[in-house]
């Protein structure tokens, strides 16, 4: 076994075993699968977490809650991961019920090439959960008329979601879930995976993939564009194979959550970062980065290797700080290069002829790694913001 529990309060006798046993296995292969639709498009991704989501509450109310009533009730509603299984409830409940269509249920956060070039696309898209409050009416809204059957939207489910899933990396809550179910009743932990070398294959002469030959090439769209998964996975524990991971992705229920318990040292290290200089020699200004009319951040390339080769995106804040210790930072005019100097607690300029050229830059136009959205992804990910600011070893 991959891990020990402490306690089996509530062992399933024979009569749930088995459907306990299926669903389990149900619930792995949906991670599985939901792992390899990052790789697709949202809507694929969204079908087979709906997938898990379906799976969970099976093993939920048809199995523990069936199996002992109100007990497992009550212990659910006190443990966190329980919790979590209720939230996932909300999910199931509505996308199965309502007729409304939430496009938005998974929110892109970090985009990780993959390299196949002939993949369905070629990135792999780290998704969050929704917030609560960027849900639809239809999943929300609880009618006072309705009986408990007929509501799709019960309020201890949008509690759970509420407390213990939104906003959540959607992997990580279902490795929650797992271990939930396997904290109840060890018998539903499986054997351990095989060492599996490849986590993909398709038909492509790629160092990363096992070739498989191109179909008939008379056809008229060979089926090249295909990735062939590792079959079979689902008999045992989970353990999401390596398509581009960080270090921080949870990729086995036995991990602890990284959003949790990793996040809190994370931040402790950004903060170290943004007191240190960054990379190489130096920055050069290229553009702003405005939010409700407002410059928040720049810009632009820089001197050194990091995340983005030499990009580099900042709050002005942090621009600021960086130029108070000494650090390079420069706008070009022509062949002149005009260093930014502070000119309050928080900001800085770049003047030549009495002109600030700041002022003068624009917004980036089609410039991935530049722009808002970046700054604000690297936000949300510390540890990809540290590769920008040469994190500390051990980071």
């Amino acid at each position: 076994m991959l891990w020990s529990v402490a306690r089996a309060q509530f062992s399933l006798s024979v009569a749930y075993l088995a459907k306990g046993l299926r669903y389990m296995r149900e619930v792995r292969r949906a991670i599985e699968a939901y792992w390899y639709a990052t790789m697709e498009d949202p809507e694929a991704a969204a079908l087979e977490v709906r997938r898990v989501a379906s799976a969970v509450n099976i093993l939920d109310e048809a199995v523990f809650l069936h199996a002992f009533g109100d007990d497992y009730r009550r212990h659910r509603a006190r443990d966190p991961l329980g919790k979590v299984v209720m939230g996932l409830e909300l999910i199931r409940n509505c996308e199965e019920h309502s007729p409304a269509l939430f496009e938005g249920l998974l929110v892109p956060g970090a985009h990780f090439g993959v390299p196949m070039h002939m993949a369905p696309t070629r990135m792999r898209v780290v998704y969050d959960w929704a917030q609560y409050v960027d849900m639809p009416a239809d999943y929300v809204n609880i009618d006072p008329e309705a009986t408990e059957k007929q509501k799709r939207a019960r309020g201890e489910a949008q509690d759970a979601y509420r407390k213990e899933v939104q906003g959540r990396p959607v992997v990580v809550t279902l490795f929650d879930a797992v271990r939930f179910f396997q904290s109840l009743d060890p018998q539903l932990i499986a054997e351990n995976p095989p060492i599996v070398r490849w986590a993909f294959a398709e038909s492509a002469e790629l160092e990363s993939a096992v070739e498989v030959p191109v179909t008939d090439p008379r056809l008229e769209s060979p089926h090249a564009h295909l990735v062939y998964r590792p079959m079979g996975l689902d008999n045992y524990e989970v353990f999401l194979l390596d398509i581009v991971c960080r270090n921080s992705d949870q990729r086995s229920a036995q991990w602890p959550a990284w959003d949790k318990a990793v996040r809190d040292r994370k931040t402790g290290l950004v903060r170290q970062a943004k007191d240190r200089n960054p990379p190489g020699g130096w920055r050069e200004v290229r553009h702003l980065l405005i939010e409700n009319g407002k410059v928040i951040g720049y810009s632009g390339i820089g001197d050194g290797v990091d995340l983005l080769g030499e990009q580099w995106v900042e709050r002005t804040r942090q621009v600021a700080n960086d130029v108070n210790r000494g650090y390079p930072y420069f706008v070009r005019a022509g062949d002149v290069e005009v260093p930014l100097q502070r000119t309050g607690n928080q900001s800085v300029a770049a003047v030549l002829d009495g002109r600030d050229l700041l002022s003068e830059l624009r917004e980036p136009v089609e410039k991935p790694g530049m722009d808002l959205r970046w700054l604000k992804l690297l936000e949300d990910n510390p540890d990809l913001y540290l590769a920008t600011r040469r994190a500390a070893p051990d980071a």
